[in-house]
C-alpha cells in the first residue's frame, strides 16, 4: 500500500540565499534549490518529432528509440543549439514497456531501448547532454505511443520509480496526471518530489497537470522546478493564443529553481508521419515568432518538440537567436510579464477573448539595465498600430531609448514617451530598449526611420509617439 507523506522532506541542498538575486525578484511561493534549475531548462522532447500530434492514433505518434535519440543528440551538438545552452534530451510517453518486471520495477521497452536506459544516459552524459523521461501520477500513462496496451504509471511506486530513475542517472522527470488513483495533486506531487529528493541525485521535476491553472496553487513551487501554466500546447494558433493568455495570469511568476512553463515549443511544425526529418507546420511564421517571443521574455523553459535535425529558417531565426536566449536565461532579473495593453487603435479596442486584451504588451527590465518588450496583435483580422507607454517599463517620460528588433537583429531607431508598431493579425515584435541621452531637437535616424522631434521647450508637451516598421 502506498504511504502518503504529509510533510515534504527537506531537499538535499539548502535554499537559495543569494541576496542580490532575491532582492530584484518578485514575491512568490518559496522555491527550493535541489541543485538544478537556476535557469530555465533548454532542450528537446520526443513528442512531435515524427508525427502530427493532433493524431494520437497513427503509428508514428510519439514513437522514440535509442537510434533517434542519438541522431537528435548529434544534431543538437552540431546545429548551434548546444553552444546556446540547450542540454536536455527528454523522452515523453514513448519509452516504457507495457509491463513492469517480476520485481515490480518499471523498465524500458526492449524493442525501443535494447541497450537500456543507463547506457543511453551514459552516452548522452559523455556528450555533455542531459537525459529526461516521462511518467504519470496515476496507474497508467496518457498515451500508448503505438503500443497495444496501456503503459504503467507510477502510482503505488513513487519511491521505487524515483530510485530507478536515479539509478539510471536521469536528470529530468516530467510527471503527467493520467490513469486511475488520482485524488490529491498536492499530496501526490509532494510524495513524488520527496522520493526524488531522497535519492540524493539532483533531478528536475516538471509538473504537467492535476492542479488549477487559474490561479496556479503555491505548492507547485515548493515541490517542483517547473510547472505547466496551462493545458497542452498544440501546433495551432488558437491553442498558442490560449497559452499566451495564460502567461498574463500573475499567479506564481518564475524565479530561480521554479519556472512557469508554457509547454513545448512547436516552432517549425511537427513531423509529417514519416521519419524523414520533414516538417508539416500548422502555424504561420508570424505565429511561431509570437509564441517564441512570449516564451523567451517570460523565462519559460525552452523545450522544443519538433525535429531539430532539419532546422528550417523560422527555427533558426527563433531557436538559435542568441539575444532572445540570453534574455530568457537572465535569471538575476525578474521574468517578463504582462505590463499593459493598448486600446488606442480600433482593432485593439475591439475586445479580445473575455477579459484578455487584444493587444497585450509583455516587458521586463534586464540585469544589464536594458529593457525587453513584446508587443502583440492577437486579433484575427485587422492591422493594428500597437502602442506601448515606456512608463509601463518603469521608464520616466523624459527618457529616450534606442529600439532594436531582437529576432530580426536590426535597429528600429529611437523613441521617447511611447512606442508604436504596426502589426498584422497574430504578429508581434520583440524589442530591446536601451536608455540613451538626447540633444535638443534630436532628429537622428536609423535604417531610414526618423525619430519624432523631441521638444525640450517649456511648452506643455504630450508623449512623443514613434511609428516604427516592425521589419526594421
Amino acid at each position: 500500500m502506498m504511504r502518503m507523506m504529509m510533510m515534504r522532506a527537506q531537499p538535499p541542498v539548502v535554499l537559495l540565499a543569494v541576496v542580490g538575486v532575491l532582492a530584484c525578484l518578485p514575491a512568490t511561493s518559496l522555491a527550493y534549490d535541489n541543485g538544478v534549475a537556476l535557469k530555465p531548462a533548454m532542450g528537446w522532447n520526443t513528442w512531435c518529432t515524427l508525427s502530427d500530434c493532433h493524431n494520437g492514433d497513427n503509428k508514428y505518434f510519439d514513437r522514440c528509440n535509442e537510434w533517434e535519440i542519438r541522431d537528435i543528440a548529434e544534431a543538437m551538438l552540431t546545429n548551434g543549439m548546444y553552444d546556446l545552452g540547450y542540454r536536455y534530451i527528454n523522452l515523453d510517453d514513448c519509452w516504457a514497456a507495457t509491463e513492469r518486471d517480476a520485481q515490480g520495477n518499471i523498465q524500458p521497452d526492449p524493442d525501443r531501448f535494447p541497450s537500456g536506459m543507463r547506457a543511453m544516459a551514459d552516452w548522452l552524459h559523455k556528450k555533455g547532454l542531459k537525459f529526461g523521461l516521462y511518467t504519470s501520477m496515476g496507474s497508467a500513462t496518457c498515451n500508448r505511443g503505438g503500443r497495444p496496451k496501456d503503459i504503467p504509471g507510477s502510482f503505488g511506486h513513487y519511491k521505487e520509480d524515483a530510485a530507478t530513475f536515479a539509478s539510471w542517472h536521469m536528470d529530468y522527470v516530467k510527471v503527467d496526471w493520467c490513469g486511475h488513483d488520482l485524488f490529491d495533486s498536492k499530496l501526490q506531487h509532494t510524495e513524488l518530489s520527496n522520493a526524488l529528493n531522497a535519492t540524493g541525485r539532483p533531478i528536475w521535476l516538471e509538473l504537467c497537470r492535476g492542479y488549477s491553472y487559474d490561479p496556479i496553487p503555491p505548492y507547485v513551487a515548493e515541490v517542483a522546478q517547473s510547472w505547466r501554466a496551462t493545458g497542452d500546447h498544440q501546433d495551432e494558433w488558437s491553442n498558442s493564443k490560449t497559452v499566451i493568455q495564460a502567461f498574463m495570469n500573475p499567479s506564481n511568476p518564475s524565479v530561480p529553481h521554479a519556472w512557469n512553463y508554457g509547454d513545448f515549443l512547436m516552432t517549425g511544425g511537427p513531423g509529417c508521419n514519416v521519419n524523414a526529418s520533414l516538417h508539416c507546420p500548422r502555424q504561420t511564421d508570424d505565429e511561431y515568432r509570437t509564441t517564441f517571443s512570449v516564451w523567451s521574455i517570460a523565462s519559460s523553459p525552452l523545450i522544443v518538440a519538433t525535429d531539430i535535425r532539419n532546422m528550417t529558417a523560422i527555427m533558426t531565426e527563433c531557436l538559435l537567436n542568441k539575444e532572445a536566449i540570453a534574455i530568457n536565461q537572465d535569471y538575476t532579473s525578474a521574468a517578463g510579464k504582462l505590463i499593459g495593453s493598448d486600446t488606442r487603435d480600433p482593432v485593439c479596442a475591439s475586445g479580445g477573448d473575455g477579459d484578455a486584451p487584444t493587444c497585450p504588451v509583455f516587458g521586463r527590465k534586464l540585469s544589464d539595465g536594458t529593457y525587453a518588450a513584446v508587443l502583440i496583435n492577437l486579433a484575427d483580422s485587422g492591422r493594428a498600430n500597437v502602442t506601448m507607454d515606456l512608463g509601463w517599463l518603469g521608464l520616466p517620460s523624459s527618457a529616450t531609448v534606442t529600439v532594436n528588433n531582437i529576432l530580426k537583429q536590426r535597429s528600429m531607431g529611437t523613441a521617447k514617451g511611447t512606442l508604436t508598431v504596426p502589426l498584422s493579425p497574430h504578429e508581434s515584435v520583440y524589442v530591446r530598449l536601451t536608455r540613451t541621452t538626447t540633444t535638443r531637437n534630436d532628429t537622428s535616424s536609423a535604417d531610414g526611420v526618423v525619430t519624432a522631434r523631441v521638444h525640450t521647450s517649456g511648452e506643455q508637451q504630450g508623449p512623443v509617439t514613434m511609428v516604427l516598421d516592425r521589419n526594421n
